[in-house]
């Protein structure tokens, strides 16, 4: 009697369920019905007051709109609006002249832009206290034009509701006094063989669970139960080994899964994903999973979204398209198409590292080529020439070989760098750190320079705290010296000013070479310390930069543990700077430079 009373609460909880959605459908048709039979009304009546509106306009009527629109809310028991097609309220049947005045603009509602664009506007206002439906229609004589609303409350509605809900209550509970005893009686009947199918069923997925897959469901009798009992039996065996094949299945795809580097994107026939591995929520930098989202949430690639979205897709199509995150990057996508369920497989690498070195590898071949092109030339040139004619006359010869001299110098030069700038890259340049006192290497390499500066009539100032060491390698110091002063010498005008800083800050070294020459914009900042970039390439290679020098600096700034940068000068030039280890105490206590109050 137990299982008999809980299956007739339970048959009686089903009718009272099924009487409170059939309530629920029949309630919101019944609403429907009214608001559409008060939608129905309302338009009537805007027909009506647009007639009115326009015969008053032909009519020159003396009576203004707003007279017009109380008369016919009035007539309509509704709120009667005029509108001028800039949104003006020309009369409102609930406003009194002043306050029409200071009505706001009403051409942003979204009914009165229906009623423009389609001929009739609807809009309904729903709150807990009342709910307002808006009709609104476009009226125009000759120059007029303008939209007449028409609102009304839906007061109705509630107590048609509240009456039918009523009725529904009485027509429940009699429906549960009729059905009640039959149904309990019926279930008390099929409890026992119901119950003991279900402890066998029950005991079934317990064994399962635990391992156990000895237990199986006994049939009690050869009737519907008992055949029902066998199917269950039946489809649990079958089950069980579907379920093995499906474990191991997935285990192995999961670790395949698991270990690819490249990112694994499934996607359903509408283009949601459905698995994703770790590898692509790496690489688009999720931290939770899409699953479940469209691909073009996600990603947001047109050219990707429009691969995925092609009917017929190849095995080998693939695209790449650039990622905005952290950094930008470039990712390369292979999409494959699931025959069986119309679905897609998104595979994702980065080829971001791949591209930057394919571009500076086209960038190296072009400047490296147009480098060497003009000075191997010239040097081809001037020794053809000295070879037919030009050593019977000695000064024109000797002009010959002076062409010749610079530039194989340029190329020496070229070679030079490049070798550096390889070994540095390669490690096989070794770099030596030791306390090193800064003044003496910068007044080294201001010596080197006094030719250069010279013909150029540049000066040159130094602000260096005394006794300052550095640690860093030596010959790599002369060297950052050497280009970083060497490239203020070509880029500051005639009668220009050079002054180099040396200071102690946030316990490291900072040196900075300072100019007054035509500056560098900021978008070329972050570029500037690249191999062979150049701002403008024809002045560089007319006054004879190689294009290698600020990546030396950089590199070997940085394989010393230092940093390097650039900054605007002011009121014009450029400042470049590097900060190296401080080589331990100084040999005198110094005082702050102006660099240090600088920054």
């Amino acid at each position: 009697m137990k299982l008999g009373f809980r299956g007739g609460f339970f048959f009686i909880i089903v009718i009272l369920v099924a009487v409170v959605i059939s309530g629920a459908f029949l309630a919101s048709e019944l609403r429907l019905q009214l608001e559409s039979e008060a939608d129905s009304e309302l338009l009537q009546a805007a027909n009506a007051a647009r007639e009115l509106i326009q015969a008053s306009l032909r009519e020159n009527s003396a009576d203004s709109l707003d007279n017009l629109a109380d008369r016919l809310g009035e007539i309509t028991s509704a709120r009667v609006t005029v509108i001028a097609a800039d949104g003006t309220v020309l009369g409102d049947s609930e406003l009194s002249g002043k306050q029409i005045l200071e009505a706001d603009n009403h051409g942003n509602l979204p009914e009165v832009q229906e009623a423009f664009s389609t001929g009739q506007g609807r809009r309904q206002s729903r709150s807990l206290e009342n709910s307002i439906l808006y009709v609104a229609i476009p009226f125009q004589y000759e120059n007029a034009l303008g939209v007449v609303r028409i609102a009304k409350p839906l007061h109705e509605e509630a107590p048609a509701l509240a009456r039918f809900r009523l009725l529904l209550f009485h027509a429940a509970i009699l429906g549960v006094g009729i059905t009640a005893l039959p149904g309990i009686f019926i279930f008390n009947l099929m409890s026992g063989q119901l119950r003991n199918l279900l402890d066998s069923a029950k005991a079934l997925v317990e064994g399962r669970a635990e391992g156990q897959s000895s237990r199986t469901i006994p049939i009690f009798s050869k009737n519907e139960l008992g055949k029902l009992a066998g199917s269950i039996r039946f489809m649990s065996q079958e089950l069980e080994r579907l379920m093995s094949k499906l474990a191991w299945e997935r285990d192995r795809f999961e670790a395949v899964l698991e270990g690819m580097g490249e990112g694994v994107l499934a996607l359903d026939d509408n283009r949601h994903i459905t698995h994703i591995n770790p590898a692509a929520l790496s690489l688009l930098e999720l931290s939770d999973g899409p699953t479940g989202s469209m691909l073009s949430e996600v990603i947001r690639s047109p050219d990707l979204n429009t691969l995925v979205s092609k009917p017929e897709v190849s095995e080998t199509d693939t695209v790449e398209f650039e990622l905005q995150g952290k950094n930008l990057r470039c990712l390369q996508a292979r999409v494959t198409p699931q025959r069986s369920t119309g679905g897609r497989v998104v595979v994702i690498r980065d080829v971001t590292e791949l591209r930057r070195l394919e571009a500076v590898r086209q960038d190296f071949i072009a400047s490296i080529s147009h480098e060497l092109r003009t000075p191997a030339s010239i040097i081809q040139a001037n020794a053809e020439t000295l070879m037919e004619s030009a050593l019977e006359g000695r000064p024109c010869a000797l002009a010959f070989i002076e062409a010749m001299q610079r530039n194989s110098e340029r190329l020496s030069s070229i070679i030079t760098d490049l070798l550096d700038i390889s070994q540095i890259e390669t490690g096989k340049y070794i770099i030596k750190p030791s306390a090193i006192r800064i003044e003496d290497d910068i007044h080294r390499s201001l010596e080197s320079m006094q030719v250069k500066a010279a013909a150029k009539r540049l000066a040159f100032e130094t602000e260096v705290e005394p006794d300052l060491l550095v640690l860093a390698d030596e010959r790599a110091m002369n060297q950052i010296l050497f280009n970083l002063i060497d490239n203020a010498v070509k880029y500051t005008p005639e009668g220009g000013n050079i002054v180099i800083r040396a200071c102690r800050k946030d316990n490291k070294t900072r040196i900075e070479v300072c100019d007054n020459g035509y500056g560098i914009e900021l978008k070329h900042h972050e570029r500037i310390f690249e191999r062979f970039y150049r701002i403008d390439a024809g002045r560089s290679r007319e006054m004879g930069g190689t294009g290698l020098g600020l990546s030396i600096v950089k590199n070997l700034t940085e394989a010393m543990g230092g940093q390097v940068g650039l900054r605007q000068g002011r009121p014009r030039g450029s400042v470049f700077w590097i900060t190296l280890p401080q080589g331990g105490k100084s040999l005198k206590k110094g005082t702050a430079t102006k660099s240090d109050e600088e920054h």
